[in-house]
């Protein structure tokens, strides 16, 4: 899998060593019954070649990032989109706009910087279970 991958699927780029990182995965393909989404660990081979063509290299890995349709939506923009794109209930989530992306973006860093600290941190990159493992993009 991943070079069949279009960048323009719905792929969330997140931290496959941080705890919480991989329990929002979970959470997100428990909801994602019409399997639109696709995932990959920001440390695979697939993210380090799509993701400099996106960011500039300095954010790279540094945050969730979410493509959509080839737009790319970084930090606290990726969380409230992904979660509007799963539909239903969570449509209410574009509520959050209201609020400045910069104010948004503050609570993110302080989350993203403590997450290790508060939640932990896995010695290696989560494993997706057999049932779903075709929407995780390894390679």
């Amino acid at each position: 899998m991943g070079t069949d991958i279009k960048v323009n699927n719905k792929i969330i780029f997140y931290d496959g060593f941080c705890v919480m990182c991989s329990r929002f995965i979970r959470f997100i393909v428990l909801l994602d019954k019409r399997k639109k989404f696709k995932f990959s660990a920001i440390s695979s081979d697939f993210a380090s070649r799509v993701l400099p063509k996106k960011l500039d290299k300095k954010q790279v890995g540094k945050f969730i990032v979410y493509l959509s349709n080839d737009k790319v939506y970084k930090k606290s923009n990726a969380v409230i989109q992904i979660l509007i794109d799963i539909g239903g209930f969570y449509h209410v989530f574009k509520l959050l706009k209201i609020f400045p992306s910069k104010i948004r973006d503050i609570l993110y860093d302080i989350f993203a910087n403590n997450r290790y600290k508060w939640f932990g941190k896995s010695d290696v990159c989560h494993i997706p279970p057999k049932e779903i493992r075709d929407q995780f993009i390894n390679k």
